[in-house]
């Protein structure tokens, strides 16, 4: 029930079991680096040995509620990504299935629970709210209010950008990183975040880079956006109201701590019109830090610069990447790369699209969940965390492709 046909765990099985509730990521920070020491691996593995009876209840509790599911014929959300966590929680609480009486009523009360508040937001509840034309109207109007009261501020930016300097260098001690706290803390109250994200709406020559070339907009300047879904895949400032609403639900790991969807949507309305579609001033902040880091980026080339320490660590790392190198070769060679190769190199190429669109979700996440930014140490692992989500993504469709490829 948690393992695919190969014997390996599902993803999530790992997302929301594994490394939350097994290996405690946030806790055990050592467990998710790309490559483990032999030690921190033995301590991997011995977690999850520790952890073997109680995930195989997990799995027969998964097996009960899926059951139990399809018997009272209940169809919202995915029964992996909202059972796994419970399942694992009975596991520990209440052991093996077997040891529980009166099991049928349980099980059917633990679904109950589950599904009575979730779907209060769930996504079929969103579509049938946005399907009135009304609704759809009245955000609509809402939108335009809002959109028309950013206005920028004739603040210079120098200042701000020059403090990026301290935030992305280094400290070699503690009174070093207590004063980059202090600058982090200056520059989250400077306007000038703000200012950019308004000024790419009205005049984008005013920032210091394209807000097309870095694949946050496909306009420039950038245009309000439409409050019906549209295309998932559009870029972040892009997206349509309701596919951000969408996409908060899906990422909610608890959607119970959420309003409900009439509020979500007015909120995401405000959301969207705000400078960046963020309206958190240090998550504005940690977005124009991230752009600054993310043009700098270029795997495939040796002799880029980079401006600032942290983005030459992360530039360092990512050329070291063994698909990067690969990459590199081939293009040197100028032999022929398979297709899925190819969207690998297409995005190491304009390694800032893939970055920035990955950083923008996550403080999308932050801003609706009011995560705060303010921690230096925190934006920087932020910013170092997102390089690494981007090059594993590259890695696993790598081996996706040489997966086939071995099956031919």
């Amino acid at each position: 029930m948690l393992s695919g046909a190969d014997g390996g765990p599902l993803r999530r099985t790992v997302k929301r079991i594994l490394d939350p509730l097994v290996l405690r990521l946030r806790s055990n920070p050592q467990f998710s680096a790309p490559m483990l020491e032999p030690d921190v691996a033995a301590q991997l593995i011995d977690a999850i040995v520790d952890n073997a009876e109680r995930l195989r209840c997990a799995a027969a509790w998964f097996a009960l509620l899926k059951a139990e599911r399809r018997r009272l014929r209940i169809t919202t959300g995915n029964a992996q990504e909202l059972y796994f966590p419970v399942c694992f929680e009975l596991a520990v609480t209440d052991g093996h299935p077997s040891q529980r009486d009166s099991q049928g009523e349980f099980v059917e009360s633990v679904l109950r629970d589950l599904h009575d508040d979730r779907d209060r937001t769930a996504i079929e509840v969103l579509n049938r709210y946005v399907d009135d034309r009304r609704v759809i109207d009245a955000l609509g109007a809402q939108l335009e209010r809002s959109w028309r009261d950013v206005r920028p501020g004739d603040t210079i930016a120098g200042p701000f950008l020059a403090g990026l300097t301290t935030v992305l260098g280094t400290a070699d001690d503690h009174n070093g990183r207590m004063a980059r706290q202090r600058v982090w803390s200056a520059l989250i109250g400077d306007a000038t975040p703000y200012n950019f994200g308004a000024r790419a709406r009205v005049a984008p020559q005013g920032i210091p880079w394209s807000i097309v070339d870095v694949g946050l907009s496909s306009t420039e300047p950038q245009l309000p956006p439409a409050v019906p879904p549209g295309s998932e895949a559009a870029r972040p400032l892009d997206r349509s109201v309701v596919d951000r609403v969408r996409a908060t639900l899906r990422r909610a790991l608890d959607r119970d701590e959420l309003p409900d969807i009439p509020s979500l949507c007015a909120e995401e309305v405000d959301r969207a019109c705000a400078p960046w579609g963020l309206m958190a001033e240090d998550i504005q902040a940690t977005l124009v830090a991230g752009i600054e880091i993310a043009v700098d980026l270029a795997p495939l080339s040796d002799s880029t610069p980079t401006r600032y320490d942290l983005g030459r660590s992360i530039q360092a790392r990512l050329r070291k990447e063994a698909y990067v190198m690969h990459a590199r070769r081939y293009l040197v060679e100028g032999e022929a790369l398979h297709p899925r190769q190819r969207q690998v190199v297409d995005d190491l190429t304009c390694f800032a699209r893939p970055y920035l669109n990955r950083l923008w979700a996550r403080l999308h996440g932050r801003d609706v969940w009011q995560e705060s930014c303010d921690d230096v140490d925190d934006v920087r692992a932020l910013l170092e965390g997102v390089a690494r989500s981007v090059s594993l993504d590259h890695r696993q469709r790598i081996k996706a492709m040489l997966e086939v490829e071995v099956a031919r």
